[in-house]
C-alpha cells in the first residue's frame, strides 16, 4: 500500500535506521439486544496507521488514523523527537528479517463481508425467537451479534512486508429464567467463526435450556473433591496457563514455568498446541504483529513442557527461536490454543464423580506468578453418586493452576471453539469447595 511505503522511505530519509509499519482497516455491523428486544444496530468503520521506530535502542510509537501524507510525515516527524528524548531500551536487538509466509485457508468468508443490516437483524430475530420457543420463563437480558471484516498490512526497514484480510461473525446471549418468584442464575451462550456458520437457532435453543436448568437452587455444604470443568471455565484455565509458557514472562521472571523445559508439569493425558496457521482459526493469520510468521507448535506434550511462547525481542533474549507469537514488538500473546482431546464422554465423566461439581462459570482470579485460584462459581451442580443431582448456590472453589494440570484425571473428546481457544471439558481432583 502506497502509505506505508511512504512511511518507510521518508523514515529513512530522516537517517532513523529502524523502522516498523502497521495499517490496518476494518469495518462491521452490530445487532444488540437487550430485555428480550433489539436495541442498537450500528456500523463502524476505521483505518489507522501505527509507526515505530528505533533510534540507538531509543523506540517510540505513534498512531493516527489520518493516512495523508503530510500527516504521516508529522507523525514521524513527532515519533523522531520522542525517541530521541526516551531512555535506550537495552535488550533492545532489531527488528526481524523477513521469511516465507504460511498459505492459512479459511480466513475470509465473502458471506460476511456482504452481509447487511437487514440480514443481521433477521438473524438475531430468529436467535431470540428460538429462546421463546425453547420456554417462555427464560428472558434474554442482553445480546450481540457482530460481524468483521479486516485487512491488515505489516511492513519494517529489513524488507518485511505482509498483508492478510479476514473476517469474522460473533453472537452470544446472556438469559435468566424465572419461575414464580424465583430468578435462577444468568446463563451465558456464545459462538465466533471465521465463516457464516453460527447457528442462531442452536445458540437461542442453549442459552435457554442452561437458563432452566439454574432454576431451583440449593446451598451444598464445603467439601475437598473432583471438579468438572465445562468449556469456558476449561478455556479460562488455558487461557492463564498461555502467560505462564510466554516468554516476556519467562524473561520478566513472572512465571513458574521458567527453567522448566523438557520436565513434567502436567498429567501425561495433557497436550497443548498453540497454532497460528490453523485453518478459519480466529487468531489465525500468515504472519504476527512484528511481521514474523506464524506456526504450528507443541507447547505441553503428553505433560512434558516442550517450550515457550516468542517473539523476535524474546527469542533472543532468551537465545530461543521466534515462534510467530508478537501481540507487538516488545509484546508476546498466544495465536490459537487447541488442547487435545481424551477419551471420555461428558456423561462418563460425571458417573465416575461420587461428590463432586459440574461448574460452567467461574469468576475470579488466576495468578500467573504463583498460580493461586480463586472466586466463585456459578452455573453449578452439584453430583452425588455419578448423577447431576440439582443447581447449587453460588459457591467459592479454590486451588492452584499449576497442581490442577497435575490432578486432571479426564479429558473429554468432545471440544468446543472459545475464541482462541479449542478446549474440552476437565475433571480436576483435589479442588476445594466451600
Amino acid at each position: 500500500m502506497r502509505i506505508v511505503e511512504y512511511a518507510l522511505k521518508y523514515a529513512s530519509s530522516l537517517g532513523i535506521p529502524e523502522t516498523h509499519v502497521v495499517f490496518a482497516e476494518s469495518r462491521g455491523f452490530r445487532v444488540e439486544v437487550e430485555a428480550d428486544a433489539i436495541s442498537k444496530v450500528s456500523f463502524s468503520k476505521s483505518s489507522s496507521l501505527n509507526i515505530t521506530i528505533i533510534v540507538d535502542k531509543k523506540i517510540a510509537s505513534v498512531a493516527t488514523n489520518d493516512l495523508s501524507e503530510n500527516n504521516v510525515k508529522r507523525a514521524i516527524d513527532r515519533a523522531f523527537s520522542m525517541a530521541r528524548a526516551s531512555r535506550p531500551n537495552p535488550f533492545w536487538s532489531g527488528l526481524p528479517e523477513p521469511k516465507p509466509y504460511p498459505e492459512v485457508e479459511g480466513l475470509y468468508d465473502d458471506r460476511i463481508a456482504n452481509m447487511d443490516a437487514e440480514l443481521m437483524v433477521e438473524l438475531m430475530k430468529t436467535g431470540l425467537q428460538s429462546v421463546k420457543e425453547t420456554s417462555t420463563k427464560v428472558t434474554v437480558m442482553q445480546g450481540c451479534l457482530s460481524t468483521g471484516e479486516g485487512r491488515t498490512i505489516i511492513a519494517n526497514s529489513n524488507g518485511i512486508f505482509g498483508e492478510s484480510k479476514g473476517t469474522s461473525v460473533s453472537a452470544y446471549l446472556v438469559t435468566v429464567a424465572k419461575e414464580g418468584s424465583e430468578i435462577g442464575s444468568f446463563a451465558l451462550e456464545d459462538a465466533v467463526s471465521r465463516r457464516l456458520d453460527i447457528d442462531v437457532e442452536e445458540l437461542g435453543e442453549s442459552a435457554a435450556k442452561k437458563a432452566l436448568e439454574s432454576l431451583h437452587l440449593k446451598p451444598i455444604r464445603g467439601f475437598k473433591g473432583p471438579v468438572i470443568l465445562d468449556y469456558d471455565v476449561a478455556g479460562g484455565i488455558f487461557s492463564v496457563l498461555s502467560s505462564a509458557y510466554n516468554g516476556y514472562f519467562i524473561w520478566r521472571n513472572s512465571s513458574p514455568l521458567k527453567g522448566k523445559i523438557g520436565e513434567q508439569i502436567a498429567v501425561e493425558e495433557l497436550t497443548v498446541i498453540d497454532d497460528g496457521t490453523l485453518p478459519s482459526g480466529i487468531a489465525s493469520s500468515p504472519f504476527d504483529r512484528e511481521g514474523s510468521p506464524t506456526m504450528r507448535k507443541v507447547i505441553i506434550e503428553k505433560g512434558i513442557l516442550k517450550t515457550y511462547i516468542n517473539n523476535t525481542f524474546t527469542a533472543r533474549i532468551l537465545q530461543m527461536s521466534p515462534t510467530g507469537n508478537a501481540s507487538s514488538l516488545l509484546n508476546v500473546a498466544p495465536t490459537n490454543t487447541i488442547v487435545k482431546p481424551g477419551d471420555w464422554s461428558i456423561d462418563e465423566m460425571i458417573e465416575s464423580v461420587k461428590q463432586g461439581l459440574f461448574v460452567r462459570r467461574f469468576s475470579g482470579s488466576i495468578r500467573v506468578q504463583d498460580g493461586l485460584v480463586s472466586g466463585a462459581v456459578k452455573q453449578a451442580f452439584y453430583i452425588e453418586n455419578g448423577e447431576k443431582k440439582y443447581p447449587v448456590k453460588e459457591c467459592m472453589i479454590s486451588g492452584n493452576l499449576y497442581q490442577m494440570i497435575r490432578n486432571i484425571s479426564a479429558i473429554s473428546r468432545e471440544t468446543k471453539v472459545k475464541r482462541g481457544l479449542i478446549t474440552p471439558v476437565l475433571k480436576v481432583e483435589e479442588l476445594a469447595v466451600v
